[in-house]
C-alpha cells in the first residue's frame, strides 16, 4: 500500500525525532474505531517541520491511548530539536507548568490517534485507532507537568509529571548548560529539651537544623523534611514536617528551628530522635553526594510515674514563707486511676537521697532544688495525711528548708521529683498549690 505526500510527510518526520533517540512507537495497534471527532479538516494541516527556534532537546512523552482517557508509558528527554507545533490542527491541546506551578507555555499537537490511509482510488482515508503514541514537547528545565485536553470531546486525557525525565536527564548530563550541580548536605543537627517528662503530660523539644550548599552552583532552592520518632514509651507530634530553604548560596548556610511535642506513655528512660534530610527543590539541580543528606540527633528523655503531693498537710491553703525552717509535704500512696494517676505508686519504695522538692521550671530542666531534710521519708498512716481519701495505706512524708525551694514573687505551686523502687529506680514527679505569706 502506498501512502500520498501527506501521510508520507507526517510519518517522515514522525520517524526522524523517534528514530534520533532509538525509540520505536507502533502506529498500527487497533483498538476502539471511534474517531475523536474532527474540529478542523486534518488534510488542511500545514505538514510538519522542524522548529530550529527551540533548544536541542525534546521531551518525549509515550502515551496508551484508550477511549476517553490515556496512560504514562513513559517519558524521557532526547537530544534533538522538537518537531514545531506551529499550524497543528487543535486536536489535542498541550498545556504545561512549571515546578513553581506557573504557565509555562501551551499549543496544539497533532493527535497521535489519527492516521491517513490511501484508498484504493488513490485518495485518502481518515483511520482513528486507540493503542500507543508518542508527543514531543519543546524541552525547558523547569517544567513540571503537562496536561494532554482532546478539544472536540472536551476532556483531559492525562495529566503527565515531566519532573523525572528531567531529573534523569540532568543526572545522566550533568554539565549540560540546563542542568545544575549542587551538593546540599545537611551539616548540623540538635534536639534540646527538658530532661525529665511527665507520663501523660506533653513536653516540648526543640530542633535546630543547618543546611548547606556545598556547591559547585547555586543558589538552589532546597527542600528540608524532618521525621521524628520515639522510642515505645513516647509518642511525638508532628511524625514529620516539611520545610523550603529557598536560595541556598554556596557558602551560605540555613539554619532551621521547629518543636516536637514529646509525650510519654511509659515509665523510664526514653529517646526521641528527630531525622532531617535536604533534597533539591527542582528537578534540574543534581545532587550526586548522597552520602551528607541526611543526619539524625537523639534526646534522651526520663519519662516520670505522676504523684500526688500534699504540701503541708491539714492545711487547705498550704501557706508558705520563705523564712529558715522546714516544710512538711507527703506524697501519698496511691492505686492506679486515683487522684487521676495512671499508674499505682508506693511511697514506701522512694529513694530518699534523690528526693528535690522546688519550682516546677528548675526541678524538671536541672534537678535544682531543696533536699530532704533529713535523709528519709518518714512513712505514716494516710489517715493523718490524705484529706480526701482514708485508704489505710501508708504514706511518705518529706522535709525540705523553705529558703532553698527557689519560690520567687508569683510562685504558686512546689512539685517534687525523686526516684523509687530497687537498683536506679524510676523517676516521679507531682506538684501542690501554695499561697506565699510574709
Amino acid at each position: 500500500m502506498r501512502l500520498n505526500r501527506r501521510a508520507l510527510a507526517l510519518v517522515t518526520a514522525s520517524a526522524t525525532a523517534l528514530v534520533a533517540v532509538a525509540v520505536t512507537v507502533a502506529v498500527t495497534v487497533a483498538g476502539s474505531a471511534a474517531a475523536p471527532g474532527d474540529p478542523v479538516d486534518p488534510g488542511t494541516a500545514p505538514q510538519p517541520q522542524y522548529d530550529y527556534a527551540d533548544t536541542a532537546k525534546s521531551f518525549l512523552v509515550d502515551l496508551n491511548f484508550a477511549g476517553p482517557s490515556a496512560t504514562l508509558a513513559g517519558a524521557t528527554v532526547g537530544e534533538q530539536r522538537s518537531v514545531s507545533h506551529l499550524g497543528d490542527p487543535p486536536l489535542l491541546r498541550l498545556t504545561l507548568t512549571d515546578e513553581d506551578g506557573a504557565p509555562a507555555g501551551a499549543f496544539n499537537a497533532w493527535d497521535p490517534r489519527w492516521y491517513f490511509d490511501q484508498t484504493a482510488d488513490g485518495g485518502e482515508r481518515l483511520v482513528v485507532r486507540d493503542g500507543p503514541g508518542t508527543l514531543t514537547v519543546p524541552f525547558d528545565a523547569d517544567t513540571a507537568t503537562m496536561v494532554v485536553r482532546d478539544v472536540n470531546a472536551g476532556t483531559d486525557l492525562v495529566t503527565v509529571d515531566l519532573r523525572p525525565a528531567v531529573h534523569e536527564f540532568c543526572v545522566a548530563h550533568p554539565g549540560d548548560p540546563d542542568c545544575v550541580e549542587a551538593d546540599l548536605a545537611v551539616t548540623a543537627a540538635t534536639v534540646t529539651g527538658d530532661p525529665l517528662a511527665v507520663i501523660g503530660l506533653p513536653s516540648t523539644v526543640q530542633v535546630r537544623t543547618v543546611v548547606a550548599n556545598l556547591g559547585p552552583d547555586g543558589p538552589v532552592d532546597a527542600v528540608v523534611t524532618q521525621t521524628a520518632t520515639g522510642s515505645p514509651g513516647v509518642t511525638v507530634t508532628p511524625a514529620s514536617r516539611t520545610s523550603a530553604a529557598g536560595g541556598l548560596a554556596v557558602g551560605a548556610p540555613a539554619t532551621l528551628d521547629g518543636a516536637y511535642d514529646v509525650t510519654c506513655t511509659a515509665p523510664g528512660a526514653q529517646t526521641v530522635t528527630v531525622t532531617t534530610t535536604v533534597a533539591p527543590a527542582k528537578a534540574k539541580v543534581v545532587d550526586a553526594v548522597a552520602g551528607n543528606n541526611s543526619r539524625a540527633a537523639t534526646f534522651a528523655v526520663d519519662c516520670a510515674v505522676p504523684v500526688t503531693l500534699n504540701i503541708m498537710p491539714g492545711s487547705l491553703t498550704n501557706p508558705v514563707n520563705v523564712n529558715p525552717g522546714v516544710l512538711p509535704a507527703a506524697v501519698l500512696t496511691t492505686t492506679a486511676g486515683q487522684y487521676g494517676n495512671p499508674l499505682a505508686f508506693d511511697a514506701a519504695t522512694i529513694q530518699p537521697a534523690t528526693v528535690r522538692m522546688g519550682v516546677r521550671g528548675p526541678l524538671i530542666a536541672t534537678g535544682a532544688g531543696a533536699p530532704e531534710d533529713h535523709g528519709k521519708v518518714h512513712l505514716e498512716d494516710s489517715y493523718e495525711l490524705d484529706e480526701h481519701t482514708r485508704d489505710g495505706d501508708r504514706d511518705g512524708v518529706i522535709h525540705a528548708r523553705r529558703d532553698q525551694l527557689g519560690i520567687q514573687p508569683g510562685t504558686v505551686e512546689i512539685c517534687v521529683r525523686g526516684r523509687f523502687g530497687a537498683g536506679a529506680g524510676t523517676a516521679f514527679f507531682g506538684c501542690d498549690r501554695i499561697t506565699q505569706v510574709p
